[in-house]
């Protein structure tokens, strides 16, 4: 595989399992159903929901990218401590997966932190956008470890370019979905409403994705087979 290639995949694989996350799959319908002014029952208009649904997409994904280039400039300007900012990187992440298996309770991933931004049912496509620009901005204890590690990856990669790639397909991995629930919104929504009884085993294999990950960090593993 090229040079690179699997931290995007990695990334990748990160922002889907911060979509099936107990804290965001529930809710979804409800909250793409607000933004778009359309209830469940609704089953008209799929064209406005699935815009709402781009523009929230697109909110996000502006941010993290923007978050990515940020953390591999720093990376870059901290180059000379980046082997012992690699270490202490794998170590968090590893807990970071202890917090989300339920070993290890760390408080400050239970705190939730937004911006103050409320925009009524129906707002308007801007309102979406900005919307997913204050999701991004969201500390939850399901989503936080897992942006928190693919920061640290783009951090590690010592340059913007390749942060923001790493950012990016993070929010691929997390936007498809998004723009899957606007394009079928009725059909799906009721088996997103019920897809919290799977929540403990999604939150397994989220906690099993960052314990490997911080591993293969901490021992330099995910440089050589990434290319970083």
């Amino acid at each position: 595989m090229e040079p690179g290639k699997i931290n995007l995949i990695i990334a990748l694989g990160a922002g889907v399992l911060s979509f099936l996350s107990p804290c965001i799959l529930p809710i979804i319908p409800a909250f793409i159903g607000y933004l778009s002014g359309i209830s469940l029952e609704e089953r008209g208009n799929r064209r406005k929901v699935f815009l709402h649904s781009l523009f929230l997409v697109l909110g996000f994904s502006s941010a993290f990218t923007l978050m990515g280039a940020s953390a591999g400039a720093l990376g870059q300007w901290l180059a000379g401590a980046m082997p012992i900012i690699q270490k202490v990187g794998g170590i968090l992440i590893v807990l970071f997966g202890l917090h989300i298996l339920g070993l290890l309770k760390i408080p400050a991933l239970y705190q939730e932190k937004r911006l103050p931004f409320n925009p009524g049912p129906g707002a308007g496509y801007g309102a979406s956008f900005l919307a997913g620009v204050v999701f991004s901005a969201g500390w939850t204890p399901c989503v936080g470890p897992i942006l928190a590690a693919i920061l640290l990856m783009a951090g590690n990669s010592a340059t913007a370019w390749k942060g923001a790639m790493l950012l990016a397909a993070y929010s691929l991995g997390l936007g498809l979905p998004f723009l899957a629930v606007g394009a079928a919104f009725a059909p799906l929504s009721p088996w997103l409403s019920r897809a919290s009884r799977y929540g403990k085993y999604i939150s397994w294999a989220s906690g099993a994705f960052l314990i490997i990950l911080g591993f293969l960090l901490f021992t330099d593993t995910l440089r050589l087979l990434g290319g970083i």
